[in-house]
């Protein structure tokens, strides 16, 4: 059952105009927090946006951002590609429910001592990455459909103050949540020959 369940859910992008109530949201964000963490120390954090005001105020700060991006890098080849791209990063707008998932930032005396390793070391983005992905396996038991989105983060600070998370915290992910209005086909995989390597 369980293993059936990871290969079915999707990235679900268009739901179903349906609130969703706050307690099938909390129940949700539960099952997230039994997923593994480094030490235990559970240093994540779940921001559940229902607010279509502050979902659009978001979407517009993502778009933004990219839209500098893109206008700061006219010369590259693609950048008109990657623009049209990006424009979906905001998509989120039209769910009815956001989650931002996000980990204790690193602390001073971990980034002096371990430089740029600081962060994989402490764990709390593996810590929330796993619990998002609790999320959207438990959205997808109960019926829901999920989209992880990290494109947006381009615009991370700006989220961050939308949001009011504070200093001490980052944004690992946004999740759209809702009722589905789709059923996309499975993805292909790569094979595990191209993407495993024993070592005997």
């Amino acid at each position: 059952m369980f293993l059936r369940l990871l290969r079915e859910r999707r990235s679900v992008r268009k739901f179903r105009p349906m609130t969703l109530e706050r307690e099938l949201l909390a129940r949700l964000v539960e099952h997230a927090t039994w997923a593994p963490s480094a030490g235990n120390r559970q240093d994540w954090y779940f921001t559940v946006v229902t607010s279509p005001r502050v979902r659009l105020r978001m979407a517009q700060a993502v778009r933004d951002r990219w839209t500098s991006i893109a206008a700061a890098h006219q010369d590259l080849g693609m950048i008109h590609e990657l623009a049209a791209y990006a424009a979906h990063f905001g998509d989120f707008e039209e769910a009815p429910a956001l989650v931002i998932v996000s980990a204790r930032a690193v602390d001073s005396l971990h980034e002096h001592l371990l430089g740029k390793d600081a962060s994989a070391t402490a764990g709390s983005f593996a810590s929330a990455a796993m619990a998002a992905q609790n999320l959207m396996l438990a959205a997808h038991a109960l019926g829901l459909g999920t989209c992880c989105m990290t494109g947006a983060l381009a615009a991370r600070n700006e989220l961050g103050k939308i949001a009011g998370l504070g200093n001490k915290q980052e944004i690992v992910c946004l999740i759209a949540v809702g009722w589905p209005d789709e059923a996309p086909p499975a993805p292909e995989r790569k094979p595990p020959t191209e993407t495993v390597r024993f070592l005997e």
